[in-house]
C-alpha cells in the first residue's frame, strides 16, 4: 500500500523556509562586510554555482560519461588566459620570459582538452546510435558561429567597436557552453549539445581575438 502523505506540511515547510532565511541573511551580512569588488567575485561564483546544479540535475546515468567529456572540453576555455599572456622574443618565433613559455604550455594543454573533450563525446555518443535512430544534422548547429563572424565583418566594415562586437559574442558564446551541458542531460539532444558546445567555445576564443 501506498504511504501515506502527511496532512500537514507546517513542520517541513518551515525548516526549509528557515534555511532559506538563513542564507538570506547570511548573504545580506556578506555584503555589508565584504569590500565590493569581493562580494561581486562572489556573487558571480553564487550563480554559476546555481546554473550548474540546476544544468546537471537529472542528468541519466548513461550520459554521464559523456557530459563529463563536454566539460571538459569547455573547461579548455582557460586557453584564453594562455593566449592573453603568450608572446615572444624579439626578433624571434619563440617565447622570450618564463612567463610566456607557461602561457605557450597553457594554450597547448588547454588546445588538447578542447579537441580531445569534443572528439571524445562524439565517440562515446556513437555507442548509443541505434541503427534505426532517425538522421540528425547537428552541424547545422554551427550557423549561429558562422552568422557571428559575419556579423562581425559586417560591424568592422561599417566602422563600429569591435570591442562591442566581441562583448556580445562572449555573452552569447557562454550561452551556449551552458545550453551544451544541459543538451547532454537528454539522449535526444546530446548530439546538439556536443554541436552547441563546439560553437560555443570556438565564439569564445574568436571573441578574445576581436577585442
Amino acid at each position: 500500500a501506498a504511504a501515506a502523505l502527511p496532512k500537514d506540511k507546517w513542520s517541513e515547510q518551515l525548516s526549509s523556509a528557515g534555511v532559506t532565511t538563513a542564507a538570506a541573511l547570511v548573504a545580506v551580512g556578506a555584503g555589508a562586510a565584504v569590500p565590493s569588488a569581493a562580494f561581486g567575485l562572489m556573487t558571480k561564483f553564487a550563480l554559476a554555482s546555481i546554473c550548474g546544479y540546476q544544468t546537471v540535475w537529472g542528468v541519466s546515468h548513461s550520459l554521464h560519461s559523456p557530459l563529463m567529456s563536454v566539460t571538459n572540453a569547455i573547461s579548455g576555455l582557460t586557453v584564453l588566459g594562455g593566449i592573453a599572456l603568450a608572446g615572444t622574443a624579439p626578433n624571434s618565433w619563440l617565447p622570450g620570459t618564463i612567463a610566456q613559455w607557461l602561457a605557450a604550455v597553457a594554450v597547448f594543454v588547454s588546445t588538447i582538452n578542447i579537441v580531445g573533450g569534443f572528439s571524445i563525446t562524439g565517440r562515446m555518443l556513437d555507442l548509443f546510435k541505434r541503427p534505426d535512430d532517425p538522421k540528425e544534422h547537428t552541424y547545422l548547429y554551427y550557423l549561429p558561429g558562422v552568422a557571428m563572424l559575419a556579423a562581425w565583418g559586417a560591424a568592422t566594415a561599417a566602422g563600429m567597436n569591435a570591442g562591442l562586437v566581441a562583448t556580445g559574442m562572449g555573452l552569447v558564446s557562454a550561452v551556449m557552453c551552458i545550453s551544451s551541458i544541459g543538451c547532454l542531460s537528454n539522449q535526444s539532444t546530446a548530439r546538439t549539445g556536443t554541436s552547441l558546445g563546439v560553437v560555443g567555445v570556438a565564439g569564445g576564443v574568436a571573441s578574445m581575438f576581436i577585442s
